[in-house]
C-alpha cells in the first residue's frame, strides 16, 4: 500500500493547500483518519484492499450531512471546472442505487448488465466514477450515466496523483480554469497538465479522465 499512501497523502496536500486559498466549502473534504479503524460499510459491498485502506485510513468530512438524512460526502474541487464527491463508507450501499442496485424502494433488483465487483466511490455531475474491486491494484472506470465506463486509470493510486496534479495547477490559476466568455477550460491549463498526467495515466486513459470531466 505504499504507493496508494504517498498517492493519498500528495492529494490531500494539494487539496488542503487549495482549500485553504480557494475552497468554497467548509469541514467538507478528504482528510486522514487520527487512528486507522474499520470502516462500517454494508456486506454487500464488495472492497478491494485499495478501498479498504482509503476507508480504513481517510474520512470522508462533510459538516452539513450531520443530523439529516443527506448522503455523507467529500467535496473534491478542481479550480472552477469540476467538483467531485466521493461518499462515505457507510453511505456507500446509496450509492449504487440506480446502478447495481434498481427500483423505486426495497427490496432492490440486481441490474443485469452492472458488475457486481465494481463499485461507485464517487460522482461528478452524477455521472459514477467505478472501482473495479476484483482487479489487482483497483483499476478507476469513469461513466456517464448509461454508457459503457471507460477506465481512467490502473490504479487507485494513480487516480489520486492525477487528482493531484489537476489541484496543483488549479492553484496555480488561482482556481479559475473557465474561461469567461467560452465558459471552456482554458486551454493553456490543459497543455499544463496533459502531458503530467500522460505520464501517469497514459494518454488514452487522460483523453477519458477529460472527457468524464467535461474538460473537453
Amino acid at each position: 500500500m505504499e504507493q496508494l499512501n504517498a498517492a493519498l497523502t500528495r492529494f490531500v496536500e494539494q487539496q488542503d493547500l487549495y482549500n485553504a486559498a480557494y475552497g468554497l466549502f467548509k469541514n467538507h473534504d478528504l482528510r486522514p483518519r487520527e487512528q486507522p479503524c474499520q470502516p462500517e460499510v454494508d456486506e454487500r459491498i464488495p472492497l478491494s484492499p485499495e478501498l479498504q485502506y482509503l476507508y480504513s485510513h481517510y474520512e470522508m468530512m462533510d459538516e452539513q450531512a450531520e443530523g439529516t438524512l443527506k448522503m455523507k460526502s467529500a467535496a473534491v474541487e478542481i479550480g472552477d471546472a469540476a467538483l467531485l464527491s466521493f461518499v462515505a463508507p457507510e453511505h456507500l450501499h446509496r450509492q449504487q442505487l440506480g446502478y447495481r442496485w434498481i427500483g423505486m424502494s426495497e427490496p432492490y433488483q440486481e441490474a443485469p448488465s452492472w458488475k457486481t465487483n465494481h463499485v461507485v466511490i464517487a460522482n461528478f455531475n452524477d455521472d459514477p466514477l467505478i472501482v473495479d474491486t476484483a482487479a489487482p491494484n483497483s483499476p478507476v472506470y469513469a461513466a456517464f450515466t448509461g454508457e459503457e465506463p471507460q477506465l481512467i486509470a490502473n490504479s487507485l493510486s494513480d487516480f489520486f496523483n492525477a487528482l493531484a496534479i489537476l489541484i496543483e495547477a488549479a492553484r496555480a490559476y488561482g482556481g479559475e480554469l473557465k474561461d469567461e466568455e467560452t465558459y471552456e477550460t482554458k486551454p493553456e491549463y490543459l497543455e499544463q497538465v496533459e502531458p503530467v498526467l500522460n505520464v501517469f495515466l497514459g494518454e488514452e486513459y487522460t483523453a477519458h479522465l477529460f472527457e468524464y470531466l467535461s474538460f473537453r
